[in-house]
């Protein structure tokens, strides 16, 4: 999966062969669930998959990475962004897979990194915080 950035969509980037998915940028789509839908259906099948291949000990490879990294979301890419992290509850450690949350925000910006605390309470999952100089 890789979703180039608009002016009100983020990038969204999935590696399947590193694990690692990334969204970046401004998210703030005129029809958000046509723009996240697909992703979740992406990461869900993603994710069976791969449980599917660590019960079966043909991956090894359990660890994977999310950045985070908006720099504005409104509230309604709030809720989506949520249901993201919620797949990734789902299947951390339960499934077999270690997930590694990098919330990104630049230093100036205590609202993003707020939001990603408030996130990280919510689902229940530790973020590591990364905050990027200007």
């Amino acid at each position: 999966m890789n979703i180039a950035a608009t002016n009100y969509t983020p990038k969204i980037f999935l590696d399947r062969d590193k694990n690692v998915f990334e969204i970046e940028g401004e998210s703030r789509p005129e029809n958000v669930y046509d723009f996240y839908l697909p992703v979740i259906n992406t990461l869900m099948i993603f994710f069976e998959n791969l449980a599917e291949n660590i019960d079966n000990k043909q991956d090894t490879n359990t660890t994977f990475r999310a950045n985070f990294k908006l720099i504005y979301f409104n509230s309604s890419s709030a809720k989506f962004i949520a249901d993201i992290l919620n797949i990734f509850k789902l299947y951390n450690n339960k499934k077999g897979i270690d997930f590694k949350i990098y919330w990104h925000f630049n230093e100036d910006d205590d609202d993003v990194k707020e939001a990603g605390e408030e996130l990280s309470e919510m689902i229940s999952l530790p973020f590591n915080y990364v905050m990027v100089k200007e």
